[in-house]
């Protein structure tokens, strides 16, 4: 398991599209993905409604918790989405 702090640096926040990349990410590499904001919401990577429930707008800093056989590339492929965003 690992654990790391990421900020959104995606100027439109978590969208529909960075979420749907995350859920992908974790599937793909079989781990579990579990966000948690300053409020103590909690967001699972498999379910797209939580994540966008979150409400995780550009500078929120999220909690984020990977867990699984690949978790270090995991954590590496969704720090990229945090800061990229999703190729929009």
């Amino acid at each position: 398991m690992v654990n790391k702090h990421l900020t959104v640096q995606i100027p439109e926040g978590l969208h529909f599209r960075a979420v749907a990349k995350i859920r992908w990410i974790s599937l793909e590499q079989q781990c579990s993905v579990v966000f948690q904001n300053g409020n103590g919401e909690k967001a699972h990577s498999d379910s797209l409604l939580e994540m966008l429930a979150i409400s995780a707008i550009a500078g929120t800093r999220l909690h984020v918790t990977v867990d699984g056989r690949n978790e270090n590339r995991t954590l590496t492929m969704i720090e990229e989405v945090f800061e990229n965003g999703a190729g929009i």
